[in-house]
């Protein structure tokens, strides 16, 4: 919360900004007055929010005419389904951007410096979305959150004395600038200029690392857990053979005969790796059965992605059809580094 506010601040000051999310078990709790309330005090007015549409195509529209129209605090309020898609990343990691916008076949290219904020109940953020938003989380330990009552209302005060709030968070900003910004974490790639400033100044004040909700976004993404089963059990059930996709279907659906014992014996087909059978169904399930082509596509989207040491790797051609094999890697510090 922290954050969002000294970020929407100096939003126009910075070349990219992360999306400040926010989520609760339910309803009520109030994820949308948070928002509302970094927009008051950085633009005077509560956010004009739009919804999440059932397709990546109307979300981009949407965004799109919100940039058009030069909002400087852009909220998308109550998601329902997993939050991601690529225009959406690209607003927050590029200054400009060419949208598709509501009624017109025109794509301008625009600006990407507003400040962007989602909600939803038990938000989840998907794919390359997760590194790229900060998530707050609010939990008021109530069946009927929206029937609570508080002796203050904090629209209120914030309207009352917009010019307080926006002061101190300036004067935070500032503070930190005139110390001459000394050095507090590794900067977020992506938002380095946002990590050096904003998240420089929270952690000089002792403040908690907003960027460490970063990790519990990704322990939520489906994506990132699809992947994380079918590599952990390809580990168990192929090692790091070279295969075709073909190949691993083949192992994954390998059955086994298991026989009764005692007068009334019976026999029943049981798969060998039921497990490994499951992850590639979730990413590459189509009828019941494992599709060779879309897990084909599935492993071409997700080669060389390191994950626990491991990752997905091509093996060249055999008979012109691609290999894939499991590689093991050593992921220390110094060799990260560029």
């Amino acid at each position: 919360m922290l954050s969002g506010i000294l970020t929407a601040s100096i939003r126009r000051s910075l070349p990219t900004a992360p999306m400040h999310a926010f989520s609760a078990p339910t309803a009520g709790s109030g994820k949308s007055m948070l928002v509302d309330l970094i927009s008051l005090i950085a633009s005077g007015r509560e956010v004009g929010v739009i919804s999440q549409g059932k397709t990546e195509e109307e979300l981009e529209k949407r965004l799109g005419a919100l940039l058009l129209a030069g909002d400087q605090v852009i909220g998308i309020d109550n998601c329902e389904a997993p939050l991601g898609g690529e225009f959406l990343c690209s607003m927050l990691t590029q200054q400009l951007v060419r949208a598709r916008i509501l009624g017109a076949s025109k794509a301008p290219e625009l600006p990407t410096n507003a400040f962007v904020t989602a909600t939803g109940n038990n938000l989840v953020l998907v794919g390359d979305l997760t590194r790229r938003a900060v998530l707050s989380r609010l939990d008021p330990k109530q069946e009927r959150p929206e029937l609570l009552q508080f002796k203050t209302k904090p629209i209120d005060l914030v309207k009352t004395d917009r010019g307080r709030y926006l002061v101190a968070a300036l004067t935070i900003l500032r503070a930190y600038h005139m110390a001459g910004r000394p050095r507090q974490a590794d900067p977020l790639g992506s938002f380095e200029d946002w990590s050096n400033w904003v998240r420089g100044a929270l952690l000089w004040l002792g403040c908690a690392d907003p960027v460490d909700t970063i990790e519990g976004s990704r322990d939520m993404d489906p994506k990132l857990d699809a992947l994380t089963a079918v590599v952990t059990q390809w580990n168990v059930a192929i090692g790091e053979d070279s295969v075709t996709a073909r190949d691993v279907i083949t192992r994954a659906t390998e059955q086994r005969i298991m026989i009764g014992q005692g007068s009334h014996g019976f026999s029943r087909a049981e798969y060998v790796h039921p497990d490994f059978r499951e992850a590639l169904l979730a990413v590459a399930g189509e009828g019941g059965t494992i599709n060779s082509k879309r897990l084909g596509k599935w492993l071409s989207g997700n080669q060389d992605r390191i994950l626990q040491d491991l990752r997905l790797v091509r093996g060249g051609y055999s008979a012109g059809i691609m290999r894939w094999r499991l590689e093991r890697v050593s992921t220390t510090k110094e060799e990260e580094a560029p």
